[in-house]
């Protein structure tokens, strides 16, 4: 027995000697008796002592929060009351605290057989610091932004319903804000986007620092920032903090060496006076925060509860809509999707329309906003999806098999119920008949809680069921997000192929999403192209399938059959060529875009005022490109040389224009000769564009 000093390193196997793990004897009264060379190099040789204690042991180790342990909750303590335990605990060393340790300790009595006392203790220690810590990684990268290290979107949407659950069992109020910063875009347009990442850490830390513990500040994306502030006593202690927040962030930065000032717009709602559900709170938050900006900018403002009182009377509209739901005034219109590069109709988005009986036919800009947080909106949606399945089944008897797509709002896919009401549906339906379908939710709502999206999502896709998302590019979706959700397609926002031939910012983002549509071996779909330009822009940087009026305007059923056999490909499509741009090829693309967008806002500075752009030829970015990777790329081709003087030329006329603007009147001033300089650049830049790619 133990008790009887009998000698414990001789009776041990020599494969305990050699171990990673840490092993442990202690006698019945918490004296060490055994520890295992793998137990000194874990804790130290503070360890080594012939009969130190589990108390002395206990005293270097810590929690997670850098607490001490209490020896009676350690391991041993635990185990000499005849429990067998298991915990996790920081080891921290008198070393350096990066040398600190995960450790998983555990400790059980040793009981002989037929003895109901312990004679001693056995007890482990196993490092897992690089599983905690890649834990902890995961963690990060999932709930915090990466540039600040604020909670980001889906954390902060965690957050606020616990603060709300908090504020409810506390009677407390609850305040929600929605901070967005003034004059940030000329920071990032005059000293880069370097500085303006400098400026976003440190207003960051300016909003933590003035944070209390039972507050949350996160970073929603850009520039936006959202507040919960708990455990508020009065409006009026709201305001005190709000401006103090604004002066704190007034405060010069010093940025690269240069102050640089900015200032911030707040709006402020809360609970529950303004509102009860966290969607709705961030919503009020939003537009309190515009109204802030509209009033001048550097100033908070509270949500206007007579807007909610307005929101009462639209309650009769309500009521409208869903009468006209019961009674059948809603039908579904069509828009066809297209593979222009094939030519093919490759499916259809359904678009539901109010064919109000005095006003006509209404859009759904008229009435869905007003019903998206309502369980109308539910009902709508199951219609809709319901009449499309029946379609899908017309369609098919008479031999047009096309996919059609749903838009599904958030409300129905989280809270109504779509998983159980989706299978009844679909029960209703033959296999082929469901696998034509394709559900679209916005990015924003996938968000809100990717984890029911998921589950729903992998059940339906076993059936057949597509998913897309939609609006993609107009939320703060991060890579870990897109790889859990899975969905099937990506649908580019129309705000960016609106503005894509002219904005090469637009047109970055355009092929950003195509480039990783294939990474993530997904489909992907333009919506809201309107002209020739755009389908041809789109063909060329490798996005086929598109909608928008320069296809097809959305039509009512009794008029799909008809447009289907009368569909012929524009010929002008195949100007785009066979094959998809090669990286340099999309660089020579977006210089064509930055230069003519340069050349815009030039204009509109001639016409009618306000700042111009940078006319100094070496900090262009066309000239930053073509010293860099243009000339590695490309310098030995001579017509690319000539790119440069033709560039100079450009800017010279440039800087000569704003010589007169300073002295003559704006309409006196002859624009034309730098207009004529950028169109010929532009032309021998897509002329050199041509003759490397083949395709353009």
């Amino acid at each position: 027995m133990l008790e009887q000093g009998l000698d414990i390193e001789s009776q041990l196997c020599p494969l305990i000697l050699a171990v990673d793990e840490g092993i442990q004897l202690w006698d019945s009264s918490g004296r060490k008796r055994f520890m295992n060379p793998a137990t000194l190099q874990q804790f130290g040789e503070k360890v080594a002592a012939a009969a130190i204690s589990y108390e002395e042991m206990a005293a270097l180790c810590c929690d997670e929060m850098g607490q001490a342990i209490p020896p009676h909750l350690f391991p041993v303590a635990q185990a000499l009351t005849g429990a067998t335990v298991a915990s996790d605990m920081l080891v921290q060393l008198q070393a350096p605290v990066s040398d600190c340790r995960w450790l998983r300790l555990s400790a059980r009595p040793l009981i002989p057989q037929g003895a109901t006392a312990a004679v001693g203790i056995l007890s482990s220690s196993i490092d897992v610091t690089h599983l905690f810590e890649y834990s902890q990684q995961l963690h990060r990268q999932a709930n915090f932004d990466v540039l600040t290290g604020l909670p980001n979107r889906l954390f902060f949407a965690d957050r606020i319903k616990l603060a709300i659950a908090h504020a409810q069992r506390n009677n407390k109020l609850l305040a929600v804000c929605m901070l967005d910063l003034d004059g940030f875009k000329p920071v990032n347009d005059h000293l880069g986007h370097d500085a303006g990442d400098l400026l976003l850490k440190e207003i960051a830390h300016r909003l933590e620092s003035e944070m209390r513990g039972e507050d949350t500040v996160a970073r929603l994306g850009g520039d936006e920032f959202a507040l919960i502030l708990g455990e508020v006593k009065s409006p009026i202690m709201v305001e005190q903090f709000l401006q103090r927040l604004l002066d704190v962030i007034a405060r010069p930065h010093l940025i690269h060496d240069q102050p640089v000032r900015v200032g911030a717009s707040i709006g402020v709602t809360l609970y529950p006076t303004d509102a009860v559900e966290a969607d709705q709170l961030l919503r009020f938050a939003d537009q309190a925060m515009y109204k802030a900006k509209d009033g001048g900018k550097g100033r908070y403002h509270f949500f206007n509860s007579a807007a909610e009182l307005r929101n009462k009377a639209n309650q009769v509209l309500l009521q409208r809509i869903d009468a006209a739901l019961t009674s059948n005034q809603f039908l579904l219109y069509y828009q066809p999707k297209v593979d222009c590069r094939s030519g093919v109709v490759v499916g259809m988005e359904a678009l539901v329309r109010w064919h109000h009986p005095i006003l006509g036919l209404r859009s759904p800009a008229e009435f869905l906003p007003l019903i998206e947080h309502d369980n109308i909106i539910v009902r709508l949606g199951e219609w809709v999806i319901n009449t499309v399945l029946a379609q899908l089944v017309k369609w098919r008897e008479v031999g047009a098999v096309i996919q059609v797509s749903v838009n599904v709002s958030a409300r129905q896919f989280i809270h109504g119920g779509l998983e159980q009401r989706l299978g009844e549906l679909l029960a209703n339906y033959p296999p082929e008949i469901c696998s034509q379908l394709e559900l679209e939710l916005v990015e924003t709502a996938a968000l809100e809680d990717i984890t029911a999206v998921r589950q729903v999502m992998a059940r339906y896709q076993k059936r057949g069921v597509k998913f897309a998302l939609d609006d993609f590019g107009t939320g703060y979706s991060s890579l870990v997000h897109l790889k859990r959700l899975a969905v099937d397609v990506l649908k580019i926002d129309q705000t960016f192929i609106r503005d894509m031939v002219e904005d090469p910012g637009d047109l970055a983002i355009v092929q950003g999403v195509i480039g990783l549509a294939s990474a993530f071996g997904l489909k992907v779909v333009a919506e809201g192209v309107e002209s020739i330009d755009q389908t041809l822009l789109l063909l060329r940087l490798g996005c086929d399938v598109m909608q928008g009026y320069a296809i097809s305007r959305p039509m009512p059923v009794d008029r799909v059959g008809e447009w289907l056999q009368d569909f012929h490909p524009d010929p002008r499509w195949q100007l785009a060529g066979g094959s998809y741009p090669q990286r340099g090829d999309f660089e020579l693309l977006l210089m064509e875009v930055f230069h003519h967008h340069w050349l815009e806002k030039l204009r509109v500075a001639v016409v009618e005022g306000g700042e111009p752009p940078d006319c100094n030829h070496d900090n262009c970015r066309f000239s930053q490109w073509y010293s860099d990777s243009g000339i590695r790329r490309y310098g030995a081709f001579p017509l690319f040389r000539q790119l440069d003087e033709v560039h100079r030329q450009v800017h010279k006329q440039a800087l000569r224009l704003l010589e007169s603007l300073a002295v003559l009147p704006r309409d006196e001033v002859d624009f034309h000769a730098v207009e004529k300089a950028n169109q010929l650049l532009i032309a021998q830049l897509s002329e050199f564009r041509k003759m490397q790619s083949g395709i353009f």
